[in-house]
């Protein structure tokens, strides 16, 4: 199976999101909706976190979101974790919002942004004082 998103390695599955179309939020909100039949796999999940690069970047630059399973049970590890990677995905679409709800959150995470560079620029400002 491909796996457009992920990687399987050993036992672990590790997938990868954007934050230019999901906030980790979004993906952890995904993953609860599904943990109990992840369970009843034999995965564990092991967390989810934003991989952010050393050094400056641009204000809006998207990240990776990136959530680990660990397969537990005995047998083969590859077909099960497909199932998980698939199980995720269903989960991200059941919990997706609509279109208005997602617009208005990008909008609201835009106008963080901008906060956040404005005040970037009032420290710079303040310091050469």
């Amino acid at each position: 199976m491909n796996l457009p998103y992920g990687e399987i390695k050993g036992n672990v599955l590790k997938m990868t999101f954007s934050t230019a179309d999901f906030s980790i939020a979004s993906v952890l909100s995904a993953i609860k909706v599904h943990i109990d039949v992840i369970q009843e796999l034999g995965v564990a999940f092991l967390g989810a976190q934003t991989d952010v690069g050393a050094g400056p970047t641009p204000v809006f630059q998207p990240v990776p979101v990136i959530a680990q399973f660990e397969y537990a049970g005995k047998g083969g590890a590859k077909d099960v974790l497909e199932k998980v990677y698939k199980v995720v995905w269903q989960g991200i679409v059941n919990s997706f919002p609509d279109e208005t709800c997602w617009s208005e959150a990008k909008e609201a995470y835009a106008s963080f942004i901008a906060a956040q560079a404005d005040l970037l620029r009032a420290r710079i400002e303040a310091a050469k004082e």
